[in-house]
């Protein structure tokens, strides 16, 4: 009996040892930051806006004038603030966030928040199949939705109809 317990610390000290090196001596493989550019590797701008988006977004400039600010292509993280209870997973849904982006976003410049979105929708997507978690996420946040159509011409005065812009009389 005498034995048994200086063997019993030996393995508990081999095992708190062997924890320790696990969790603190190892130098794990981690995604190493990229500081420098690989070589061979090169960059070249492109256009942020196709050109029908392009005069598009001019137009709702003309069209909101002071009302609000006009940002295009922003990702629907920088818009929402995701408070989800503990027991959640975010990460799945904060990935699903990432890839979802606003083609333009109405900005109230006094409360720098978000109050429309307008998405411009392509030529040849049908009309069901719009986006549900970008859709449900807004609307959680009383944050309106409004869909133009890509080949469709829009004047200032229609876009003020379609936005509800109109000065009540």
């Amino acid at each position: 009996m005498d034995a048994i317990l200086p063997l019993i610390g030996v393995g508990t000290a081999v095992f708190l040892a062997a924890l320790a090196w696990e969790s603190f001596g190892r130098r794990r493989p981690s995604a190493a930051a990229v500081t420098a550019l690989p070589t061979g590797a090169t960059f070249a701008t492109k256009p942020l806006l196709t050109e029908s988006e392009a005069q598009l977004y001019n137009m709702l400039r003309l069209a909101v004038q002071d009302r609000y600010l006009v940002f295009a292509q922003i990702p629907l993280w920088c818009m929402l603030d995701l408070r989800v209870p503990p027991s959640t997973p975010r990460n799945e849904l904060l990935r699903e966030l990432a890839l979802k982006c606003a083609t333009f976003a109405l900005v109230h410049p006094g409360t720098r928040k978000v109050e429309k979105v307008v998405q411009v929708d392509p030529e040849e997507q049908s009309g069901g199949s719009h986006d549900a978690l970008l859709e449900s996420a807004l609307a959680v946040v009383d944050v309106q939705v409004v869909r133009l159509r890509a080949g469709q011409a829009y004047t200032v005065p229609g876009l003020i109809t379609v936005l509800d812009l109109a000065e009540p009389d």
